[in-house]
């Protein structure tokens, strides 16, 4: 081969490789364009992030800025509620030994409110003993009360007379409202055990506690029918005069009762006096 055709060839080979080279650099090149504008997008995206993290970031700043203020407000908190709480804890050994103590004392104490409070029931249980006893004293003192007094009576009336000086005069009222009163007309009747003279006898003793002077008298006589009439009752001067009291119905009536005389006797009717006794004195006229 010739010179001139081998350099021909080479130069078309050549110019073969620049035109396929580039059109390779050409095809690269509209790659790399197409890669470029991919790669610009991505990087406005990026951009764009950038700007939103860095946008986040100043507010990380200032709330970092704010959390830190907020730290050193809690520190110094922090460091004030430590000293609180040093001194709480000192403060609650403080009140748990106190509280041991109190515990302590309780426990003496409730052991003896135990005792006073069996005491106080014990207390008011001789209390309302005492109160019972004390209303039967009370029954018993006015019981006995009366008892002396009555005693006093019944010793006036049997072993002491009634002088002048000491004797009382009724009126026919007063002696009237007292019969109504006395229960001596109540007793039963009774031959040989209780009759006419002891309900005499009872009454003038009655009478003689209210400082009365009421005697007993007998007739010895008989009735309108002749049957015999012996009979004994009572007699008193009033205010208003003599008049005599039967025992029995304590009928209340006047004479004159004399020997040989009639009279009326309640509930006897007309009685001639064949002899009349004074068996127990009454207070004379004055």
């Amino acid at each position: 081969m010739s010179y001139e055709k081998l350099k021909t060839l080479v130069l078309v080979t050549l110019l073969f490789v620049f035109i396929s080279a580039s059109c390779l650099l050409a095809y690269k090149n509209r790659l790399l364009q197409s890669d470029v504008a991919v790669l610009w997008e991505r990087l406005q995206a990026k951009a764009s992030e950038f700007r939103e993290l860095e946008s986040q970031y100043r507010q990380l700043l200032e709330m970092n800025s704010a959390l830190n203020m907020s730290y050193a407000v809690l520190e110094h908190n922090y460091t004030r509620l430590s000293g609180d709480f040093e001194r709480l804890m000192a403060d609650y050994v403080e009140l748990a030994v106190a509280y041991a103590a109190l515990n302590k004392t309780y426990a003496v104490l409730l052991q003896n409110y135990t005792v006073l409070k069996q005491q106080v029931e014990d207390v008011l249980e001789l209390q309302s003993k005492y109160e019972d006893l004390l209303g039967e004293y009370q029954t018993l003192l006015a019981n006995y009360t009366a008892l002396k007094v009555a005693y006093g009576e019944a010793c006036f009336v049997v072993y002491r007379p009634l002088w002048s000086n000491e004797t009382i005069k009724p009126s026919i009222s007063e002696l009237m409202q007292w019969l109504m009163e006395d229960d001596t007309d109540s007793l039963p009747y009774s031959k040989w055990d209780f009759v006419c003279g002891d309900f005499a006898v009872m009454l003038s003793m009655r009478a003689k506690m209210k400082h009365w002077d009421m005697g007993i008298v007998a007739v010895l006589g008989r009735d309108a029918y002749g049957n015999e009439f012996n009979h004994a009752f009572n007699a008193i001067r009033c205010v208003e005069g003599l008049v005599y009291v039967e025992p029995q119905n304590d009928q209340v009536f006047y004479g004159p009762i004399s020997e040989g005389q009639w009279y009326n006797h309640p509930g006897f009717g007309r009685i001639y006096v064949e002899t009349f006794i004074i068996v127990v004195l009454y207070q004379p006229p004055l």
